[in-house]
């Protein structure tokens, strides 16, 4: 293992300790201010800028984002490397649930590089499409334009429902490893409760990709009804 027991032990304590609270924090709060999708771009941007107006947001960035999740994933890295699982031979739901984590986790490393790197570095992508609605120049209209294409709607769909089990899994992890589920009949019930978080942050994280995905879907019908009405009216003459 290259440390010892105890070492090992605080160092898997501190890793559940990002997951599932200052990550976990950031994740409900992206979520719930990406929800505002559904509410239009000028919604959607006022939180966007309210949000980036904080004087010590960028502390918060790096204190409670930055380095939690660099060490929630190096230490992720490692556990699932050295780690021996066989859920076929021994296919019990807790080394299922021990084998997904560590695949989803592994899938959340591309998906959330990719995902930082088009939002914080990438240029804004704002086609024809996205200018004729009125709202170039903004966040929204960034994300609206990426999700426009069906492959890139899937992988940010998978990603959401990955993240949502990664965490809620890992929360039910932490609730016994923490000591706050000790008997089985409290982790069986801690195991129902993260199916509905799981469920729910699921759900919340796809309503926000489908606010972002219907102006796409107007400006298609606005593109088809002219050629169906130029059609109708070819058959009447």
């Amino acid at each position: 293992m290259g440390v010892s027991n105890k070492n090992y032990f605080l160092l898997r304590k501190l890793h559940q300790f990002t997951g599932a609270i200052p990550l976990g924090a950031y994740l409900l709060v992206h979520l719930l201010i990406n929800s505002y999708s559904m509410k239009g771009y000028a919604e959607f941007d006022s939180k966007v800028h309210l949000l980036e107006s904080m004087p010590i947001l960028i502390f918060m960035e790096i204190g409670l984002i930055y380095l939690p999740l660099i060490y929630h994933a190096v230490f992720g890295i490692w556990v699932g490397f050295i780690s021996k699982n066989n859920p076929l031979r021994f296919p019990y739901a807790r080394n299922w649930n021990f084998v997904l984590q560590r695949v989803t986790g592994f899938f959340l490393l591309a998906f959330l590089g990719y995902h930082a790197w088009f939002m914080r570095f990438q240029g804004t992508p704002i086609g024809e499409m996205v200018n004729s609605v009125g709202y170039a120049d903004s966040g929204y209209a960034k994300v609206v334009a990426h999700l426009s294409t069906t492959p890139m709607l899937v992988f940010y769909a998978l990603g959401v429902i990955a993240t949502a089990f990664h965490f809620a899994n890992g929360l039910w992890e932490f609730c016994i490893d923490w000591g706050v589920t000790i008997s089985m009949k409290a982790q069986q019930l801690s195991a129902m409760v993260m199916i509905v978080v799981w469920l729910g942050i699921s759900a919340l994280g796809l309503y926000a990709i489908t606010g972002f995905r219907l102006p796409a879907l107007v400006e298609q019908a606005k593109q088809v009804q002219p050629a169906a009405a130029g059609h109708t009216h070819g058959e009447v003459f």
